[in-house]
């Protein structure tokens, strides 16, 4: 690879592990900082997405090394933001002066601060920016193919939203699983090319457009798939304001269903 273009790509990664020193310190200073677990997550994803990008010209056993740690970081926290988001969306629809919802959102409450516990119990700073500075010590060795870079990305990005469609074509509304990695791919490619925009024309912003609001419609299904896993392990026995908080998601679900049996590609 020309130096360069190696040099472009370094920096590209060096500067989204900064990115997500930002709100890793805010994570470290504030253990209620919503937002800030959020972003960090979202950071975190953003850089294992580029990596998954440019697989194919990366050294593979470091690669792969890089996004586990990653992968961990951010598993963290998984379990904490999912009750955030969920007791959030329970704001929209309980009833304070209904007893039961009363209950019921005090539960959810008890069930984020015990998931933010496990997580700051597991969470190691120290680690983590260590791991933070390997991977960027170690970005000069992950490159090992000279394609031209421009390019590359252009080839790369065209290939991804092929199987993109194709999958979205053949998908089987009630199949969750592949419903869930659809939406992780698409996600995937929109994370990776945030980064590339000094290597990105208008051509490529256009193409990849229409992928925003199919990753928000299967995020729609797919969230409405996990909050009903999430209240059936924390609530065994079925109670009204489970079924209020479901049924409130399913009447967007069966909206987005009709949408996508309707969506043309």
């Amino acid at each position: 690879m020309g130096k360069n273009q190696k040099r472009a790509l370094v920096l590209i990664i060096n500067n989204a592990i900064d990115a997500i020193e930002q709100p890793l310190n805010r994570v470290i200073a504030l253990d209620d900082d919503i937002e800030a677990v959020h972003q960090y997550r979202v950071k975190i994803r953003q850089l294992r997405s580029l990596i998954a990008f440019f697989k194919p010209r990366l050294d593979k056993d470091l690669a792969d090394e890089i996004n586990r740690k990653l992968k961990e970081m951010a598993s963290i926290f998984s379990n904490a933001r999912e009750l955030d988001v969920l007791y959030q969306r329970w704001l929209t629809v309980a009833d304070e002066q209904n007893p039961q919802d009363h209950d019921f959102g005090f539960a959810l409450i008890r069930a984020k601060q015990q998931a933010r516990i496990v997580a700051y119990s597991n969470f190691r700073p120290t680690q983590t920016k260590s791991d933070l500075d390997w991977i960027k010590q170690k970005s000069e060795d992950l490159f090992n193919n000279d394609k031209k870079l421009t390019g590359y990305i252009n080839q790369r990005m065209n290939g991804w939203l092929k199987s993109i469609r194709k999958d979205i074509k053949k998908l089987d509304i009630k199949d969750y699983p592949s419903m869930h990695e659809c939406r992780i791919q698409i996600k995937r490619l929109r994370y990776a090319l945030t980064l590339l925009p000094d290597h990105t024309d208008e051509s490529m912003s256009e193409k990849i457009k229409p992928s925003k609001l199919w990753a928000e419609q299967l995020g729609v299904i797919c969230d409405y798939q996990r909050t009903k896993e999430i209240l059936n392990e924390l609530f065994v026995v079925d109670v009204d304001p489970k079924f209020k908080l479901l049924k409130s998601l399913k009447s967007e679900v069966e909206e987005i269903t009709k949408q996508l049996e309707e969506t043309q590609l």
